[in-house]
């Protein structure tokens, strides 16, 4: 059941041409050199139009990045400290998101909602498990849990005719002190979305800077 949940999930972002898409969020991760936990809050924004658009904004209390992909372009943002990078970018969503985690070091979060059409990934699922039923924002979910090679992913995933997730916590098993991420998701499954959405204008004082390749191949 809890692989024909994650199927039927799937099946249903693909049908989803435009959407946008807001995550209250928190990651867990280790401090420096030292072994001690912390959790950093931020919330996200995402808009999408398949198959070529996407904007996103993450937003804690000490950085602001926001993300823009026309088709054509892709540049990072960064309002506060007033500079942004603008590239040329290829031509769909699923290679915009290989060239900046390859080329440029960026991963964002959530993002294989994004590609789910062309990469699953049901393959690489070792252990699946239904939890049980929970609600989440007073909409009622089935709680799932998943395991890969690296990965402890747990879903909960709205019952009915839109069964987008809800929730999601990933926890990562291959560095000892197991950090974790997670977000409650709230979902526009029919948004109007105009060209504008994901054009860049910059604002008179920000500062155009080049953005450094990585060197490294993945």
């Amino acid at each position: 059941m809890a692989l024909e949940a994650l199927k039927s999930m799937g099946n249903y972002l693909n049908t989803l041409q435009n959407f946008e898409l807001h995550a209250t969020a928190s990651a867990q991760t280790g401090l420096g050199d030292m072994d001690l936990q912390v959790h950093i809050g931020y919330e996200s924004t995402y808009r999408v139009q398949r198959p070529n658009k996407f904007y996103v904004e993450l937003k804690s209390d000490r950085t602001i990045r926001q993300y823009f992909y026309d088709g054509k372009t892709f540049t990072i943002n960064v309002p506060r400290q007033n500079y942004h990078s603008t590239v040329a970018a290829p031509s769909t969503i699923a290679q915009m998101i290989r060239v900046a985690d390859v080329d440029y070091g960026i991963s964002l979060p959530l993002i294989d909602l994004f590609t789910w059409a062309e990469d699953p990934g049901l393959d690489g699922i070792e252990t699946v498990i239904r939890v049980g039923f929970a609600k989440i924002n007073g909409r009622e979910t089935d709680h799932f849990a998943y395991r890969g090679p690296d990965l402890d992913w747990q879903l909960w995933i709205a019952r009915g005719e839109v069964p987008v997730p809800l929730k999601i916590v990933i926890t990562d098993r291959t560095d000892t002190l197991r950090p974790s991420y997670q977000a409650e998701l709230t979902w526009n499954t029919s948004p109007q979305l105009t060209a504008r959405d994901f054009a860049f204008t910059p604002d008179a004082q920000s500062t155009p800077i080049k953005i450094a390749k990585n060197t490294e191949e993945k």
